[in-house]
């Protein structure tokens, strides 16, 4: 069910304020959008950025490679994760752009809605995984008995599957209450 809003309308007080909220979150979205792909690509070609980070998070402990080849498969093994944010990024800003336009109730909206929730959940298993693949990258290169694999899993990963998963149970109920709308509808 599309709210179909003339451009010259002035919107309802209650979509008012999710216009404004819309344009909040599209501005914040192309800034994380832009912020995503030039640090992704700047932090992979600065080796005392990338050990600094990896130490922090993954200790002092062994030899890392930071030459430009282990670099080159530390942006390899994290590009999927990059991808899959970007995606979902996209995603939100489409989102919001419909409820910019009045498509609040939107097969799109509901379509849009679920995509960044199945990102999450998605991102929530690749997180750990581009992890330790990110530690192998930069320990490959070591002697044998000097490589390092670590899996982590904390508290991020769990908040990520469970906002993913909410996401992706409220677009269903949106697109159940759709159906039903129009079946109601169908009925007059």
């Amino acid at each position: 069910m599309t709210v179909p809003v003339p451009s010259d309308a002035p919107f309802p007080a209650s979509l008012q304020r999710i216009r404004w909220i819309a344009h909040c979150v599209r501005a914040m979205a192309l800034i994380a959008m832009a912020v995503l792909i030039g640090f992704h690509a700047m932090f992979w070609t600065n080796a005392a950025l990338v050990e600094r980070t990896v130490r922090e998070d993954f200790g002092n402990e062994g030899v890392l490679q930071l030459d430009a080849v282990s670099r080159a498969w530390g942006f390899a093994v994290n590009l999927p994760m990059t991808l899959l944010t970007l995606y979902a990024l996209v995603a939100l800003w489409r989102l919001f752009g419909g409820y910019l336009r009045g498509q609040v109730f939107t097969e799109a909206s509901t379509r849009h809605l679920r995509r960044i929730g199945q990102s999450l959940t998605v991102m929530a298993l690749v997180m750990p995984l581009s992890d330790t693949a990110t530690l192998l990258a930069l320990t490959a290169g070591n002697p044998p008995g000097q490589r390092m694999l670590s899996v982590h899993l904390g508290s991020q990963h769990y908040i990520v599957l469970l906002l993913g998963l909410v996401l992706t149970a409220m677009a269903m109920v949106m697109r159940e209450a759709q159906r039903m709308a129009q079946e109601n509808a169908e009925f007059i």
